[in-house]
């Protein structure tokens, strides 16, 4: 048999121990055999390899790893839903436990504590949001040192590489590019439709600091800069975390200057007043929402045309993939890759099927 045929058996078998292991791990008592097929195609004729594995199913209990995801973002915002989501499915399917920490409201300090607290339990491995850099410093340099590997997601140390906190690898997107896209796209859908750029644009912060935020308003704010150099650059408006107070302070802005047409929001925490705000006030035409992050009430709002243009980064990729990476470095020795980017994709009008299917089946895209 040629090489490449060996090497496609080797895969298959590793695919056929994760399977095993998930239904040993987590059906009931009694002993089950499970038979696969492998097709391996040779030079001459494809032949056909069986592999039969009898495990005792029900008498591995104890998960092989656990690993810890630490984030910022807590059951208050519904975009992490999908997160969730899918750093539990990684964790069933691989057989490890996958342990979701994150607060009940908006907290550096809160993050830096869980991290401490979970490094004391030495686990297999940490996943975290890198929400402040400066604050997540020292404590992660020292986890680190202690051998636990560590995988950063939705949000990155910015900066450069011999300078940032040293974790293997970072899954999600790039948070500047989203802002700068999203903005880039905004500007152009004005000049096809009136022209001209938007004679003043605003931008809703529901959590100031947040790094990964605070380089999303960058981004929106240096496009303007490039392409409306006449138009005053966007404002940042801190809006909290709560969507009444996000409400009335967005109130208060469009009340203090009407001639704003764009509300930029980062997420659903301030896209979703946003838009109640519009269709309250009877702005619809008038003034118009441009945000970060997808869901079923943002999608909504671009078939109004209340929405211009949403920024997908994938959240339940951002919970399922360092799952997956951690387990195969622990595992089995395989560094992942230094940036595995889940976005940004800009989803509009035009292009609004794409994301679909994902907010059915995971609840957000």
């Amino acid at each position: 048999m040629r090489p490449a045929a060996w090497a496609g058996i080797a895969i298959a078998l590793l695919i056929v121990g994760v399977v095993v292991g998930y239904f040993a791990g987590t059906a009931g008592a009694g002993v089950r055999t499970v038979t696969v097929p492998i097709t391996v195609t040779q030079t001459l004729a494809p032949a056909t390899v069986t592999v039969t594995k009898t495990v005792t199913v029900g008498a591995v209990t104890k998960p092989e790893y656990t690993f810890y995801y630490i984030s910022h973002g807590g059951p208050a915002d519904p975009w992490w839903a999908p997160v969730i989501k899918g750093a539990e499915l990684a964790g069933k399917l691989l057989g490890v436990k996958v342990v979701y920490l994150g607060p009940e409201k908006f907290s550096i300090k809160w993050l830096v504590d869980a991290l401490e607290s979970v490094a004391a339990k030495k686990p297999d491995g940490i996943i975290i949001t890198i929400t402040d850099y400066k604050a997540l410093d020292k404590p992660l340099r020292r986890v680190i040192a202690q051998g636990i590997p560590v995988i950063a997601v939705n949000v990155y140390d910015p900066r450069p590489k011999g300078e940032r906190i040293p974790y293997m690898a970072y899954v999600g997107q790039n948070e500047y590019d989203a802002g700068y896209k999203l903005a880039e796209f905004t500007i152009q859908w004005f000049q096809k439709k009136f022209g001209r750029c938007p004679k003043l644009a605003v931008i809703g912060i529901h959590e100031v600091g947040h790094i990964g935020l605070e380089l999303r308003a960058k981004g929106i704010q240096d496009a303007f800069r490039k392409y409306c150099p006449e138009t005053p650059v966007p404002e940042k408006l801190d809006i909290t975390t709560d969507i009444t107070k996000a409400y009335e302070i967005l109130r208060s802005y469009l009340k203090k200057h009407p001639e704003v047409e764009v509300i930029f929001t980062l997420g659903p925490l301030g896209a979703h007043p946003a838009m109640k705000l519009i269709r309250d006030l009877k702005l619809k035409g008038k003034v118009w929402v441009s945000t970060v992050d997808v869901d079923e009430k943002i999608l909504n709002g671009i078939k109004e045309d209340i929405v211009i243009a949403c920024v997908s980064q994938q959240p339940f990729a951002q919970g399922f993939l360092p799952v997956v990476f951690m387990y195969l470095y622990v595992k089995y020795g395989i560094t992942p890759p230094e940036h595995v980017p889940t976005g940004p994709t800009i989803i509009s009008k035009e292009n609004l099927g794409l994301v679909l299917k994902q907010i059915e089946t995971t609840g957000g895209a």
